[in-house]
């Protein structure tokens, strides 16, 4: 979300939402500064501003210091993050990713494209994802999911559960393709789960939604919907594999020729390799 402020009788910004917080804890922004975010009529206090009321409460209770006696009567309380829903954004993420990648290479296919020459391009394997992040951030500014994360019942807001503004949304996803999944790069992208998963344990949410305040909205999920996730899996991948698999045979079989009778065995259906490919 994106904040404009007055300051010494100046407006600032715009600031995005964790900016804005990161300048409440070092007590550099007060409750009646005026703020304005798109959405509000008027120009409002920041303290009433509902998003920025827990950060000024947090900064209330720090500056009361307690004594040895009530040190010493202190309950230790220990703060629960609510439900990260690892599993089922994770399912969401790849199938999103899974879905784009099908019809990334039956287009490729469909104009004529060399999808052999494609597949050992660096350049295109580095690249392939970044057209799905920029869909994605057009995706959650405008409806808030994607398909991935709708058949999964999930929904990216803000935490006023207003919707997230495109520039919050690209920063968002740019930062999901960086040290979420690592652009979609094998090891590196596997390597990058781990850590999110326990950086999300840690931190009660992804540091994605973290630094950008946002929160994720879970409805409950229904068997229709797990049976059609299970569905566009399997039919995106056998789609890939059409496009890809005579391809990707014929460059293992020149590496490994002892694998030409396990492939002829085991022939799979895929479309027609043109004249030229």
């Amino acid at each position: 979300m994106e904040i404009w402020l007055i300051q010494n009788g100046k407006k600032v910004g715009p600031l995005q939402d964790y900016e804005v917080r990161s300048r409440i804890e070092s007590d550099q922004l007060q409750q009646d500064h005026f703020a304005w975010h798109e959405g509000l009529p008027k120009w409002v206090r920041l303290g009433e501003i509902e998003i920025f009321k827990s950060d000024f409460e947090k900064n209330a209770e720090a500056i009361l210091v307690p004594n040895e006696d009530e040190l010493s009567q202190a309950r230790v309380v220990i703060s629960v993050p609510g439900k990260a829903y690892l599993l089922r954004r994770f399912w969401a993420r790849w199938l999103d990713m899974s879905l784009y990648a099908a019809a990334w290479w039956l287009l490729m296919y469909a104009v004529g494209r060399d999808i052999g020459a494609m597949i050992t391009d660096l350049w295109i394997v580095l690249t392939i994802f970044i057209p799905w992040f920029v869909i994605e951030s057009w995706l959650l500014h405008w409806f808030g999911t994607t398909p991935g994360k709708w058949l999964l019942g999930i929904r990216v807001l803000n935490e006023d559960e207003s919707k997230i503004s495109l520039k919050a949304s690209i920063w968002r996803s740019i930062r999901v393709m960086i040290a979420g999944v690592g652009f979609g790069w094998g090891m590196l992208a596997m390597i990058c789960q781990v850590m999110s998963w326990f950086t999300t344990r840690r931190m009660g949410k992804p540091i994605w939604d973290y630094m950008g305040q946002h929160k994720v909205v879970v409805k409950p999920l229904g068997v229709f919907r797990v049976i059609a996730v299970v569905i566009l899996f399997f039919v995106s991948m056998q789609l890939q594999v059409a496009v890809r698999g005579p391809h990707e045979q014929k460059l293992i079989v020149e590496q490994y020729p002892e694998m030409r009778d396990f492939f002829e065995q085991g022939k799979v259906w895929h479309l027609p390799v043109k004249d030229d490919q």
